[in-house]
């Protein structure tokens, strides 16, 4: 596994499922996404590939639809795929966001994500950035039920900071 998607929080593998808790090394697939500002990983998760199937049938027609479309319309991923294979290195592919080939650089913040099996990464359509600005572009598209699904999520896998401290509240479907 790239180091690029080990946990910022332990600074090794994920080992679990961040939903139903099961072991991610006897999954078939799980998926990881790892979202920054900047250079800092400001939220992350690894989630087995039942529940990401369990969490995907929560989201409504309308966003599912509406996530494809938008990922149809703006990604190349046939051109992509050609220029990329399944060979280069793993920064290649997290060089520039999926839908607007923005740099990485130049961006303020992206969601990565990444398909494994084990320890192996599945490359081809995976790993991926997309960038803040299309993130917001994206989410202008869901429906309150899937914001609802992903505010869930959010709320019961993850613990809230302190009451204390005013964080942002940007609400942001799930991209994988």
């Amino acid at each position: 596994m790239p180091s690029s998607f080990h946990s910022h929080e332990t600074d090794a593998p994920f080992t679990h499922c961040c939903d139903c808790g099961c072991d991610l090394m006897g999954a078939d697939m799980y998926i990881i996404n790892q979202s920054y500002v900047g250079t800092e990983c400001v939220f992350e998760f690894a989630m087995c590939m039942t529940c990401r199937e369990e969490m995907n049938a929560k989201l409504s027609e309308q966003s599912r639809v509406a996530m494809f479309d938008f990922i149809h319309d703006h990604a190349h991923m046939d051109a992509r795929i050609e220029r990329l294979g399944t060979e280069s290195d793993t920064e290649a592919y997290l060089e520039t966001c999926l839908t607007c080939q923005r740099d990485r650089k130049e961006v303020a913040g992206f969601t990565s994500g990444a398909m494994f099996t084990g320890q192996s990464l599945i490359k081809g359509p995976f790993p991926m950035i997309i960038c803040d600005q299309c993130e917001l572009k994206l989410a202008e598209t869901v429906s309150e039920q899937t914001r609802d699904v992903w505010e869930k999520f959010v709320a019961d896998n993850f613990p809230a900071p302190p009451s204390d401290i005013k964080l942002p509240r940007r609400r942001k479907p799930v991209v994988l």
